[in-house]
């Protein structure tokens, strides 16, 4: 299996899936291993013979990260993640909470790309929309559409800090930084030309 030194997820059993080998196998099967890099192909063949093995959630967890962490250059020649593949790792246990090696966990990948249904995929399965990345940042702030702005802001943030007022009454993208005291309105540092 895949052997990754920096991976030392150790998985709880409230963690683990629930999904039977046979079911995994039975999604393994749907998928063309030609499709896939090598890596992939030997998780398809472990997943077949049945194996539930710590190692098969462990791999899981690492092609997880892989299969979200597409770039936009890869994107515009046509090569997207497949969520059947994902949803099978999902299935075989990946923590979708596990940093990468850059610090960055799958649901920030996903905004950042702007893929709202992987997203959907990844919090269904657990993934926390309140943990930031290495540097701090919470996956809505990374987000590259409005829908998933939307879907990954927690329901406080839509009526206190996204969407409101700012005090120079000027509209902002999502990247202005806004500093907002909480109760007299909020102050940018917007400069008129």
């Amino acid at each position: 299996m895949l052997n990754n030194g920096w991976n030392t997820i150790q998985l709880r059993e409230r963690e683990r899936p629930t999904v039977l080998p046979e079911d995994l196998c039975a999604m393994a099967k749907e998928l063309d291993p030609d499709d896939f890099d090598e890596p992939v192909q030997e998780f398809l063949k472990e997943v077949e013979r049945g194996e539930a093995s710590e190692s098969v959630r462990r791999a899981a967890t690492l092609l997880l990260q892989d299969e979200v962490d597409f770039s936009p250059e890869l994107r515009e020649a046509g090569v997207e993640p497949d969520e059947k593949l994902i949803a099978l790792l999902l299935a075989a246990g990946a923590d979708v909470n596990t940093r990468n090696p850059y610090g960055e966990p799958p649901l920030h990948l996903a905004a950042r790309y702007g893929y709202l249904e992987i997203a959907k995929m990844l919090v269904a399965a657990g993934a926390r929309r309140d943990l930031p990345n290495a540097r701090g940042e919470l996956a809505v702030k990374l987000a590259a559409r409005r829908e998933l702005i939307d879907f990954l802001a927690p329901p406080e943030a839509h009526t206190e800090h996204l969407g409101h007022g700012c005090c120079c009454g000027h509209d902002h993208d999502r990247d202005h930084e806004c500093h907002c005291d909480g109760e007299d309105g909020c102050c940018c540092d917007h400069h008129e030309h």
